[in-house]
């Protein structure tokens, strides 16, 4: 990505990290602030970004841990704010119920020959083996199948939601990015 277009992209994208930050904070002139603080990581650190068509997600994680290093400043023996903390179970559960939810809408748009091995490893957790088997597939085509039509239904979720995941790969967040969507 040039450095036009990094800038340009950045700039597009500071009114929704005012507005990521502003939930999380106390008043409009904090939200400023940091709003300030993670624009001037990002442009500091550019080099850093491996892949573009990860730039949302780098640019909310810079966002998430400007918002954690302020509330660490501010008070070290306070504990973070529920908004930064892990969400809790019953939101995660409801999360996880809409998202399964879609993914079940989404999975009856996919094309037959992705739809039933995907249904089978996902929504009944058949091992790819037996999929095979019931399906009369080479072992190597179900793991084709399945992971093409895993692919297609993350690219409708993420087309319908932004997701934020922790290190380790746990949904801690989400937004909409369509009405009606996710749900």
């Amino acid at each position: 990505m040039t450095a036009v277009a990094f800038d340009s992209t950045v700039a597009g994208f500071t009114g929704r990290l005012r507005a990521f930050i502003r939930r999380r904070v106390r008043d409009d002139a904090t939200a400023d602030d940091l709003t300030q603080e993670t624009m001037l990581k990002v442009f500091r650190s550019r080099a850093s970004l491996r892949d573009g068509q990860r730039l949302e997600a780098w640019l909310y994680r810079i966002a998430r841990t400007t918002l954690i290093d302020h509330y660490r400043r501010q008070r070290p023996s306070e504990e973070l704010p529920a908004a930064l903390a892990a969400e809790p179970a019953d939101e995660m559960a409801a999360l996880r119920a809409a998202v399964v939810a879609s993914m079940r809408r989404f999975l009856e748009e996919l094309p037959e020959a992705y739809r039933e091995p995907v249904r089978l490893a996902e929504l009944e957790g058949l091992p790819l083996a037996k999929i095979a088997l019931r399906l009369n597939l080479s072992l190597t085509a179900v793991k084709s199948r399945v992971r093409r039509g895993r692919a297609m239904l993350k690219q409708k979720l993420q087309d319908c939601c932004r997701f934020e995941f922790d290190r380790l790969g746990h949904m801690i967040g989400w937004e909409r990015r369509r009405p009606a969507c996710c749900a």
